[in-house]
């Protein structure tokens, strides 16, 4: 009687060993056959226009991924990029709402992230892609399901719009016929400024000699408000020392940085450069269109010495080491007015550190990164 109740015990583990071999693989060949998430669009060449900045012009369209079962659901995950690039610089990922399977883009929007965010040339036609993950959420891990697609977007060359600077601290005074041209960086969009400022207050017009249309202080430091009427209110931005600054205004935004420089050039000289110790061949730094205090410059060291200058001058304020022979991994550096200062220190390079950098300087905090490429 008991063997018989041992065997009836054992068959009936085995029925059960066996359907949950079955079950487990069913699930684990239902993991790998799931691949009905797909992602089209609804135009391969999408042409942008600057008068239609507002409209949409390119929809992404995805299909649901493949059930799993009870218990399991799915979270929609959306990123855009430059094709190509792995997904490397794309905009952060966007969560989509449940039953949604679409994302659409306006004009406007697909111009900011080719231009301004991926730095592409405006009026080029341009290859971006997109991805779609169904992320799984239940009991066990299950891979997700992940598809993606191109479009082709030809960009536009905005119009230039010019804009100028006056008011008292400025030369150019409250004479709307003198005022100071900026820069555009982004036609009728970013603009920039740099000079010498004096305590007394500035705006920004639109047209050399006229004082309407004018960019004017709204209620928060920072904030841009168009006047257009003489009886609108004509609050101006203020500075209250003199000194080098830099402006960055952004008219998409309606948003104005003004910022205090130290040093409005840096450069690199030293045989580590290719500028050897021609002050004449020192090589600029770029600095950074946002935050001017940030100078950066691509260049290839080789074993020796090197330093940083502010102009093209022996004597000019020179940022160095904090010691003799510094070390490129440190990241400390200070400022030192020559003849004045202490010893010459240098920077070093060794021979087998020699190499293509990527050299960011910060004037403001006194900080230097090396990063070899």
């Amino acid at each position: 009687m008991k063997t018989k109740y041992n065997l009836l015990l054992n068959n009936l583990l085995l029925i059960i060993s066996i359907f949950l071999f079955a079950y487990c693989r069913s699930e684990e060949e239902a993991a790998t056959e799931r691949n009905a998430l797909t992602l089209s669009t609804t135009e391969n060449l999408v042409e942008l226009n600057e008068a239609q900045l507002d409209e949409d012009v390119l929809t992404f369209e995805w299909t649901k991924a493949a059930e799993i079962g009870n218990g399991y659901t799915f979270t929609y995950l959306f990123q855009l990029d430059i094709a190509d690039n792995n997904f490397e610089t794309a905009i952060s990922p966007v969560t989509i709402a449940d039953g949604v399977f679409t994302a659409g883009f306006k004009a406007g929007e697909l111009y900011d992230y080719i231009v301004e965010k991926w730095g592409r040339t405006a009026g080029e036609i341009v290859r971006i892609e997109a991805r779609i993950v169904a992320q799984v959420n239940g009991p066990r891990f299950m891979y997700p399901e992940i598809a993606t697609a191109k479009a082709s977007v030809q960009t536009y060359i905005p119009e230039s719009q010019p804009l100028y600077m006056l008011g008292t601290a400025t030369s150019a005074g409250l004479n709307a016929d003198n005022a100071l041209k900026m820069t555009e960086l982004s036609n009728g969009r970013i603009y920039s400024w740099k000079g010498e400022l004096q305590p007394g207050d500035f705006k920004f017009i639109t047209t050399l000699g006229s004082i309407l249309p004018s960019l004017n202080r709204g209620t928060q430091d920072g904030q841009l408000v168009l006047r257009t009427l003489e009886t609108d209110p004509d609050e101006q931005f203020s500075v209250y020392n003199a000194g080098l600054y830099y402006i960055y205004l952004s008219k998409k935004e309606m948003t104005m940085q003004l910022s205090m420089l130290k040093y409005q050039n840096v450069y690199l000289i030293g045989n580590a450069t290719t500028a050897e110790w021609d002050i004449d061949k020192a090589l600029a730094m770029t600095p950074d269109p946002v935050s001017p205090s940030l100078f950066t410059i691509q260049a290839t060291l080789k074993e020796g010495e090197l330093k940083m200058p502010t102009e093209k001058s022996w004597s000019a304020p020179t940022f160095r080491p904090m010691q003799a022979d510094g070390s490129i991994t440190d990241t400390k550096t200070q400022v030192i007015v020559a003849p004045d200062g202490p010893d010459d220190l240098k920077w070093k390079v060794t021979a087998t550190q020699a190499g293509t950098y990527n050299i960011t300087l910060d004037t403001e905090n006194n900080t230097i990164y090396f990063v070899k490429i």
